[in-house]
């Protein structure tokens, strides 16, 4: 039976036990905001929708986010009659600059999908990092049709330059500044990222969920970082299958197991964690994940299989234990035949198409492990471009030991809490007629449970089941809460009108009523603790670099 429809049943069960051993009736009922008016549904988000006017039409606002942009227009270094708009930002006494491009028109609702775009490089000079934030730039730029593209430049010269403390806030600040000032759709943000721009998707991407519609990770290596908080993020993998870096870090084998890892949460929920993962076949670390194969139509629809790549047909299959050693073996063994060199880095690196004998020999390893391949579109952002995101989502998993700190924002689509609580795993779901399974596993602090308007009707009572019993909530919205979620994350879509404190709720601290007895104990499924196929495999220490001067 899938777990979706054993899920259902466990729901089912639990529902009906709590309504047969009793209501707890309209005494019974938890009142939030009770010192405010009511109001439906339909007044709840018109209440939404005139916030978020006013929000956009703030004067003070505006000159706030205005005056910590600067624009002006430079040369490319590389390619001098190129003139690029270069965009600096400036909040909370730290900087982030990107070179932004709008290209070609808005949405009928006047919004543009948004990418943010990683360069490679890493522990270099400023000028070998420089070089490589320009050669993104023209990198994935070309495929976006419609959109603002912006390639960022990492906040220092360091192995982790995409993902310092420092660099969360201003990705945060960037993004609000972008919907506010340049009509980015908040819903259609995209982040893409090459080498340590790779490395920096991996960190970021789960660290920022609630942020993202879809992202891209090409030859990254993920640091020891666990994926749990993709549930509702398309992510994408991609690899070269000779790009290890170090017999240690095997990059290209860490993707592989990743294919397994999603997968397996996809299968525990029977929802969300949609991925792919390409490990694309004779390359190493440079490759093809910027031509878009759907692009060609009319005349030359022939040619998209010809511009497609073959990649593994299945990527799991690659990261078998009984095998890797093996072929990492093997594949040293042909670069040193061809080459005269034995180094894992350097055959890492070394480009396929440059040497016919290599090529042939990776083709040769691969069909001896019985490994086949197929051909497929690679682009970052036609892979992207198929997702949007749902701001309040069916289901939830909150990996609360994934997240960043420094973030000021500290909701996380429709749950929230403060930096502090650091430990542990909250799912939580939505259910018809108003309902809500909130089951927080091992959480070292308490948090909050979001309402939004977009997801319940707050005329009437929500019902909220949990391990300790389902307690029955009144909520009358706040206008100076919404006005603040707003303020917080610069995205109506996110925004809420009431907070429920988790540990109040179950302990009886908002007064009389609520819990009704029955189902104690009872939990969701989540992944198991050690479990390696549901937490992500086993990586080298994060504080370690695996990545030094990409490719760009």
């Amino acid at each position: 039976m899938k777990m979706k429809n054993r899920l259902v049943c466990w729901l089912v069960l639990l529902t009906v036990a709590l309504w047969t051993l009793g209501s707890a009736g309209a005494e019974g009922i938890i009142r939030i905001n009770g010192e405010l008016a009511p109001k439906t549904r339909e007044e709840a988000l018109r209440m939404v929708q005139e916030a978020a006017e006013a929000y956009f039409s703030d004067p003070e606002l505006e000159a706030e986010l205005r005056g910590e942009i600067t624009e002006e227009t430079v040369r490319h270094p590389s390619f001098p009659e190129q003139q690029i708009c270069l965009l600096t930002l400036t909040h909370d006494g730290h900087t982030m600059r990107g070179l932004i491009e709008v290209r070609g028109e808005p949405d009928a609702d006047g919004r543009y999908p948004l990418y943010l775009a990683l360069h490679g490089g890493g522990e270099d000079e400023p000028e070998g990092n420089d070089g490589e934030w320009y050669a993104m730039y023209n990198y994935y730029r070309e495929n976006v049709q419609n959109g603002i593209y912006i390639a960022i430049r990492g906040i220092s010269n360091t192995w982790d330059l995409h993902f310092q403390p420092e660099s969360y806030p201003l990705y945060d600040r960037l993004i609000q500044s972008m919907i506010y000032l340049y009509h980015a759709d908040p819903n259609r943000v995209y982040l893409m990222g090459f080498s340590a721009g790779g490395d920096g998707v991996y960190q970021i991407t789960p660290r920022m969920a609630d942020r993202f519609a879809a992202a891209n990770m090409s030859s990254g290596h993920p640091n020891g970082v666990q994926l749990i908080n993709l549930m509702n993020v398309g992510f994408s993998i991609q690899v070269g299958i000779r790009d290890y870096y170090t017999e240690e870090a095997m990059r290209c084998v860490r993707a592989a197991e990743f294919d397994q890892t999603l997968a397996d949460l996809h299968g525990l929920y029977d929802y969300g964690y949609e991925h792919q993962v390409l490990v694309h076949v004779p390359d190493a670390h440079n490759y093809d994940d910027y031509t878009d194969a759907s692009q060609l139509t009319g005349e030359y629809e022939y040619a998209q299989e010809q511009v497609m790549h073959e990649v593994l047909a299945n990527p799991t299959a690659y990261a078998d234990p009984a095998i890797t050693g093996d072929m990492l073996n093997r594949f040293v063994q042909a670069f040193k035949e061809s080459t005269g060199s034995d180094s894992v880095m350097e055959m890492s690196y070394y480009t396929a198409g440059f040497n016919e004998k290599l090529d042939e020999a990776c083709w040769e390893v691969v069909r001896d492990f019985g490994l086949e391949t197929k051909k497929v579109n690679t682009s970052a952002v036609w892979y992207v471009n198929q997702f949007t995101r749902n701001p309040v989502p069916a289901y939830l998993n909150w990996d609360l030991s994934t997240r960043a700190p420094s973030r000021k924002i500290t909701s996380f689509y429709w749950l929230k809490a403060d930096p502090s609580v650091n430990q542990g795993l909250i799912f939580a779901m939505q259910e018809e007629d108003n309902g809500l399974v909130v089951d927080p596993r091992d959480v070292n602090g308490d948090f909050s449970i979001l309402v939004n308007p977009a997801m319940l009707d707050v005329s009437q009572p929500i019902r909220i089941s949990t391990g300790a019993g389902t307690f029955e909530v009144m909520v009358n919205p706040s206008e100076e809460t919404l006005r603040e979620s707003i303020r917080e994350t610069g995205d109506p879509n996110l925004a809420w009108v009431a907070e429920i404190s988790y540990e109040r709720l179950i302990s009886g601290g908002y007064g009389q009523g609520g819990a009704q007895p029955g189902a104690e104990g009872e939990s969701a499924p989540q992944p198991e603790d050690g479990d390696d196929d549901a937490a992500g495999p086993e990586q080298q220490n994060p504080e370690e670099p695996t990545d030094e001067i990409g490719d760009g």
